[in-house]
């Protein structure tokens, strides 16, 4: 095949797709004219294909490149492509000789795959050495057989081609193939690809591409994080758990402090805990003082006494009491999946000044979903759901409309029941009582279905508290 100045590929009449193919460069003729030739000659009558179809990076690697007079200087090494324009554009090939040299797309006169040969319109006198500009990326160091993040699942893919497509004359970047039938045309094995079925997912769009492994790597946050920034915590925790512990920390590291925080809570526990320790002790004290009070326990937990001691002495005292009694819980019981982050008021007062207290308090958005009403003695008398007190006349009590028929529990209580009672009564939270009355903490939903629930269940259910 060959590709005219137009930017469509064209064909030999003789020939079918998956037969000779060729892709002229800026310097090509438009047409060749027809021939009485033998019908394998180039110089065969041509005709332009509608369907430009796509070109693998891998058939141009180590494709031999001849200058305008025939003469071989080298085989191509690397295709690099200028990122200031998207999609990306080939802006000149590397070649490899005695000195590695740069072909610009310009000087290309035609791309023949089957005969793996690349023909330039210069003699090689006219061909620079290679540079690589700041805004330029060369796809087979830099992108082939690496990771980038695949934008629609969230998901690090393994490249293993580039496909390339001609738009308006040009070569441009298509998007990346991850499928199998890309290795076996590398290994070889085209055979056995072709026959393979090709589904829609093998070739990542590029503008579904983000190469935050390769900026990374170069310690290019900004735009590492460009397009990641507004990613949901939990979306930013599946990336993280694919990178390494460098890159790991570098994420962590750019974010502000209440997303890393929320990041941190939707990883493995494994992971949480190695990316706490990977921070500055300043930045880890933060980073844990917006974590839930339950999920910064269990953190605690997982880490050395002497790492653990360190960040609590960080805290303000009363919060490190408070970490320090929930982590004293036995593991599966009430105690260890409650939260000290609630709201409480007394009976005694209006609708109008719990809401007023509860503005001048500002508390997290995720612990108000129920309100907790305490006695005269600061026992647990009943709760209110936050609809209701919104709805509630001003001047009502507190005491007058509250559900005082409370379901509670004691933190011994086994992980099993919390969540029987919880699914039974239909609740968002149970509060968790010590003997005397008095309100230790209280367990959300979330946290009593991820105990009980298998890995892969608890991964899809939603935040209610956050």
């Amino acid at each position: 095949m060959v590709a005219d100045v137009r930017g469509g590929w064209a064909r030999d009449a003789s020939t079918t797709r998956s037969q000779g193919r060729s892709l002229s460069g800026r310097g090509a003729l438009a047409h060749r004219p027809a021939s009485r030739a033998a019908p394998d000659s180039r110089t065969d009558w041509e005709q332009v294909d509608e369907d430009p179809g796509l070109l693998a990076l891998s058939d141009l690697e180590s494709m031999t490149v001849v200058d305008a007079e025939g003469i071989e200087i080298g085989e191509i090494v690397d295709v690099v492509v200028t990122m200031a324009e998207e999609p990306p554009v080939v802006s000149a090939f590397f070649i490899g000789d005695h000195e590695q040299l740069a072909a610009s797309w310009a000087q290309v006169a035609e791309i023949d795959v089957d005969r793996e040969r690349l023909r330039l319109n210069v003699p090689r006198q006219r061909v620079k050495a290679a540079a690589l500009r700041a805004d330029e990326l060369a796809l087979v160091d830099a992108v082939l057989d690496n990771q980038v993040l695949d934008k629609r699942s969230r998901r690090f893919v393994r490249v293993q081609d580039v496909a390339l497509q001609t738009r308006e004359g040009r070569l441009t970047v298509a998007g990346i193939d991850v499928s199998g039938g890309a290795v076996m045309r590398r290994i070889g094995l085209g055979f056995l690809a072709r026959r393979r079925h090709v589904t829609p997912d093998d070739v990542v769009p590029w503008d579904a591409v983000n190469l935050i492994s390769l900026r990374l790597s170069r310690l290019n946050f900004v735009e590492a994080f460009a397009e990641v920034a507004d990613m949901h915590p939990a979306d930013l925790a599946d990336v993280i758990s694919q990178v390494g512990p460098r890159e790991r920390a570098a994420v962590l590291g750019a974010l502000n402090t209440q997303l890393a925080a929320d990041t941190l809570q939707e990883m493995e526990d494994e992971l949480r805990s190695a990316a706490l320790l990977e921070m500055e002790v300043e930045r880890a004290v933060a980073v844990l003082a917006e974590i839930d009070p339950d999920d910064a326990a269990d953190i605690l937990a997982e880490l050395p006494d002497d790492a653990a001691e360190t960040l609590l002495a960080g805290l303000p005292q009363a919060d490190a009491e408070s970490l320090r009694g929930l982590a004293s819980h036995p593991d599966h019981s009430a105690g260890a999946l409650m939260t000290t982050d609630f709201v409480t008021l007394p009976r005694g007062i209006t609708a109008a000044e719990a809401l007023a207290r509860i503005r001048a308090e500002g508390p997290e958005e995720h612990a108000l979903a129920i309100v907790f009403v305490l006695d005269d003695r600061q026992r647990l008398c009943g709760v209110v759901a936050l609809g209701e007190l919104v709805l509630a006349d001003p001047d009502r009590r507190l005491e007058s409309f509250m559900e005082d028929d409370v379901v509670t529990v004691t933190p011994d209580v086994p992980e099993e029941e919390v969540a029987r009672l919880m699914t039974h009564y239909n609740l968002l939270a149970l509060p968790v009582v010590e003997k005397d009355g008095h309100l230790a903490g209280i367990v959300t939903l979330d946290d009593a279905l991820e105990a009980v629930l298998p890995d892969e269940l608890t991964q899809r259910l939603p935040r209610l508290f956050r």
